[in-house]
């Protein structure tokens, strides 16, 4: 027997004793319950098996899906939906199946993009030309505040720029009031939310958590931030991420918002779920102010809202024609808040020295805050704040 046979020989048996071993061992035996099968370790939504059939182009798997109960709406974590998708992939093809099947053409990603948004960034003319005969806003505004028309600029994309333009003359669409349109938009929500539900104040965004209080302040809408804060609004409510407005304001570069937000006691050491600030998170350009804020420690201490109750303005919108003014005012007595004392104030501006602003000389203000004190017997412990804007005043009786 040669070396090379008794090698192999010593081989095959000392496989069998491992073998022997692992027959006798505990690890091989039958436990004494049963082991629960293991599916596999990695188990992806229904809604990403959709959008990945749809990146694809897999049609028949995407039709499937469909008549199984698929949202052909689904969006991945950004707001993105196959349509966008198949837009910035430049897939005219996916593009018209989708919008076949019944895909929103106007729907918004998290950013406000809608498909339209998409094509006209990415210069992709054919399938803008077929979003826009298919109903496709072109006067619908992203986040930013930009239309379609707005993203198409890259010199490179001449033919997209041409009709882009070319739809909006067509259309006959006013830019600038497209632009102005969500403002003016929360303005109303605001104010009825004022007179009616002041609940509706911080309801939060379904998707990302935002309150109206996060966009306004996001985007330099002082009007609208004035009445919210009026409204008693959550000065530290957090959106998802665990951005307060203040967050928002200061990231977007937003002073104005920014400072009516630390006059409201708006927290500036609050920290998003990242443990960052609104200094950590802020605009270049906001860092100086907001330290000098901080340094300047001027901020007295916030009035507990119980203090303060619902209060609703009944002018209809912020420039009011007429001399007269109605104001409803509610005060809850902090030793019986189940009990609402509800007063309606007739002002009449010639009689308060109104100027253009509608600002109140000092003389002026404590006159007719003596006056309003005595018709509805407010003693003197007991203050009015005026929250002054163009042409609305709204009043709010508290108790220290």
């Amino acid at each position: 027997m040669t070396s090379l046979d008794i090698r192999n020989n010593s081989a095959v048996m000392k496989r069998a004793e491992q073998l022997k071993r692992w027959e006798e061992s505990d690890t091989n035996q039958q436990p004494p319950v049963p082991r629960p099968e293991r599916g596999s370790r990695i188990k992806f939504s229904s809604g990403c098996i959709f959008l990945a059939a749809c990146l694809a182009g897999d049609k028949e798997e995407v039709l499937k899906m469909l008549e199984q109960g698929a949202d052909i709406n689904t969006a991945n974590v950004d707001g993105l939906t196959a349509l966008h998708q198949a837009c910035i992939d430049d897939n005219l093809e996916m593009v018209e199946f989708l919008v076949e099947q019944g895909a929103d053409i106007n729907r918004q990603d998290n950013e406000g993009w809608t498909p339209l948004h998409a094509t006209a960034s990415c210069g992709f003319v054919s399938i803008a030309r077929y979003l826009v005969e298919h109903g496709a806003d072109v006067a619908a505004v992203n986040s930013d505040g930009d239309l379609a028309v707005d993203l198409a600029v890259d010199i490179q994309h001449l033919p997209m720029i041409d009709f882009m333009q070319k739809m909006v003359s067509e259309q006959q669409i006013d830019c600038a009031k497209a632009r102005q349109a969500e403002e003016q938009q929360m303005l109303s929500d605001a104010k009825k939310w004022l007179r009616s539900d002041a609940s509706e104040v911080d309801r939060p965004h379904p998707k990302t958590g935002a309150t109206a209080l996060h966009v306004a302040a996001a985007k330099g809408y002082t009007k609208v931030l004035s009445l919210l804060l009026a409204g008693r609004a959550n000065v530290d409510a957090k959106d998802n991420d665990g951005w307060t407005p203040l967050h928002a304001a200061a990231h977007w570069g937003q002073k104005e918002s920014a400072e009516m937000l630390l006059d409201a006691m708006a927290d500036m050491d609050v920290t998003n779920y990242a443990g960052q600030t609104c200094i950590d998170v802020a605009d270049r350009k906001m860092v100086k102010f907001l330290e000098e804020y901080r340094a300047s420690n001027k901020r007295m201490k916030r009035r507990p809202s119980s203090q303060i109750s619902r209060i609703s303005d009944t002018i209809e919108n912020h420039i009011d024609k007429t001399n007269t003014k109605i104001i409803r005012v509610e005060v809850r007595p902090e030793n019986n808040k189940d009990h609402v004392n509800v007063y309606n104030i007739l002002i009449e501006p010639s009689s308060l020295a109104f100027y253009p602003h509608m600002s109140l000389s000092y003389l002026h203000f404590i006159s007719f805050t003596m006056r309003l004190s005595f018709h509805l017997n407010i003693d003197h412990n007991s203050l009015i704040d005026l929250f002054i804007l163009p042409y609305t005043i709204i009043l709010i009786c508290f108790k220290y």
